[in-house]
């Protein structure tokens, strides 16, 4: 006897219906049968059914990404800056430095060129354009900086950020205080490094700065005041120029226990006072350092005109032409130069209490660090040699 299970299409239809909007069944009917002696049998029928739901989501927005963020400069003004800062210029020849050191790929300008013929410093940097500054004595070229397009200026003339913004529209003018350009860098570098992205290369600065000012300290505090290294600091093209202890020009000296002989009036800016040759015989200086102006050629002069020659310094040849090269060691202007330059001012002045000091290794270490640069022996040997 056929037993027959049907599935009216009636009922299918009714069942499809009553299904939730948004919902799609498929009915599967699996069928197992026995066959015996040639009779199919229908054992037992299993009727299962699927059921997906479909839920529609909503694709929110892409996400916005802001590419700026909020700064306050060393002078308190709050600025918006690019959050990824690739492409600096600065209106001074500090700053110029600072971001050299910190971040050289990102300085797309030199506000003056590398001293030294040849700069000893790598090809990649010394091939940079030169854009020029506000630096004392210049006057930058606001057309030259906005088509070299950097993300920020670096400023360090508080007194005229403001119409450096105004003229500079919306590239953001960025306020550092460069201190007293001797013992005030540390601040500076720590702010700059933050802003370049780059804070753990501050710290190492940092680091060497004040390692470097610490050892001076350690030699000079131990000489008393009446065995001070008396100085005369001598520039122009004549070294009828100086400047007086208390200018910035001759803090190098102080600092590392250096007497500036020169007693005359401190004059703002530049800050040279014009000076006789009498008054630099009545002063005898011990040593003599050689500054801005025709330095090759005032070594001859003074190491040679009969009008030095009775001077303590020239008689005991104790007659030194600063290092300058990329950037000077103490002046002209003053400014990073002057880190390498406390170990290099301290050892000249005092050989005695520094017989300890590796000045070839402290030397390779900060052109290495600070201008990206591998001196060897000689290149050094160079750097502290006179010329002929």
């Amino acid at each position: 006897m056929k037993k027959r299970i049907w599935l009216s299409a009636l009922a299918l239809a009714t069942a499809l219906v009553a299904l939730p909007a948004c919902q799609a069944g498929v009915t599967t009917t699996l069928v197992r049968t026995s066959t015996i002696n040639n009779t199919t049998t229908t054992t037992s029928t299993i009727t299962s059914t699927t059921t997906t739901t479909m839920t529609a989501i909503e694709t929110p927005p892409p996400a916005q990404i802001d590419t700026t963020r909020t700064i306050t400069d060393m002078y308190g003004r709050q600025i918006s800056v690019p959050a990824n800062i690739n492409r600096v210029l600065t209106a001074g020849s500090i700053e110029a430095q600072l971001v050299f050191m910190l971040a050289p790929d990102k300085l797309v300008g030199l506000a003056s060129a590398f001293n030294g013929n040849p700069p000893l410093i790598s090809e990649q940097f010394s091939a940079l354009p030169i854009v020029g500054s506000w630096s004392v004595g210049q006057i930058g070229n606001y057309e030259t900086f906005i088509a070299a397009q950097p993300d920020i200026i670096i400023d360090g003339f508080a007194e005229n950020i403001e119409e450096h913004q105004q003229k500079f529209g919306s590239i953001p003018v960025i306020g550092v205080n460069t201190g007293d350009l001797l013992l005030g860098y540390a601040p500076v570098i720590h702010f700059l490094g933050e802003l370049l992205g780059v804070p753990e290369k501050a710290n190492e600065l940092i680091s060497y700065y004040t390692e470097a000012m610490d050892y001076v300290n350690g030699i000079s505090a131990d000489i008393p005041d009446n065995a001070r290294v008396r100085v005369y600091y001598a520039e122009g093209t004549d070294g009828l120029s100086t400047d007086p202890t208390g200018s910035f020009h001759t803090a190098l000296i102080t600092f590392c226990g250096g007497n500036v002989v020169a007693d005359v009036q401190l004059l703002p800016g530049v800050g040279q006072v014009t000076v006789s040759m009498e008054q630099i015989l009545l002063w005898n200086p011990d040593m003599i350092i050689i500054g801005r102006g025709a330095q090759a050629n005032l070594y001859r002069t003074i190491m040679t005109d009969n009008r030095w020659s009775s001077i303590q310094a020239v008689k005991n040849d104790l007659v030194f032409v600063r290092p300058d090269n990329p950037y000077s060691w103490f002046d002209g202007p003053p400014g990073l130069g002057q880190i390498i330059g406390m170990y290099w001012m301290v050892n000249t002045l005092y050989p005695d209490q520094t017989q300890g000091l590796d000045l070839f290794a402290k030397i390779k270490e900060f052109y290495a660090r600070f201008w990206h640069y591998d001196l060897n022996d000689t290149e050094i040997t160079s750097l502290l040699t006179n010329p002929s």
